[in-house]
């Protein structure tokens, strides 16, 4: 291909690509691209895991059940003990043997920073502890996932971290959906894994 004839192609694939990223944000679609959910957007922001992916992340996780579901609401919840945004799960005590987490998606960094706290604050208090937290997989070059997690995952390091990226587009139920997930989110998905065996 020409120089000239890449620059045309390259101009026209642009301009494809903005349009139609410029057509999902019209249609109030979640930009796959962007950093992060913007603060304040609780349409976007309000996700709930679905059964079908809560097994497969509990079989990932090594476990049959969670005790405590950290970032949780009344109408969505996946443990016995839950945590609402009122309860706030960020300064609350992660006082349990299997811990739940899908956090808010438009600030992750304080929820691991958290996990971290409570892993190593209270590292012989459960003989058998797991924290399992459920992650877009488009943030692995941000500064939180190259702190937190790039140095300790998958036997890196002195820190148990297991990264599990989920197959396809993980599907979330919205608020008032009985937990029936919609279509499949515009990014991956990955599990955090902290567990002691």
């Amino acid at each position: 291909m020409s120089k000239s004839a890449f620059s045309i192609f390259a101009a026209y694939g642009g301009k494809q690509h903005a349009l139609v990223e410029k057509r999902k944000r019209t249609r109030g679609q979640v930009d796959a691209f962007a950093a992060d959910v913007p603060p304040g957007d609780i349409e976007n922001d309000e996700r709930y895991t679905t059964h079908e992916t809560l097994a497969w992340c509990a079989s990932r996780a090594g476990v049959s059940a969670f005790d405590l579901d950290v970032a949780a609401c009344e109408e969505s919840h996946h443990a016995p003990r839950f945590y609402a945004k009122t309860d706030d799960g960020l300064v609350r005590s992660w006082d349990a043997e299997r811990v739940w987490c899908n956090p808010p998606y438009s600030d992750i960094a304080p929820w691991v920073a958290k996990a971290w706290i409570e892993w190593t604050d209270r590292p012989h208090r459960f003989a058998d502890r797991t924290i399992a937290m459920l992650l877009p997989a488009i943030k692995t070059e941000q500064s939180w996932w190259q702190r937190d997690v790039e140095p300790h995952r998958d036997g890196r390091g002195q820190r148990v971290l297991a990264t599990h990226f989920v197959p396809g587009r993980t599907a979330f139920a919205r608020p008032g959906s009985g937990g029936v997930g919609q279509d499949g989110a515009p990014f991956g998905c990955v599990l955090l894994v902290w567990r002691r065996t």
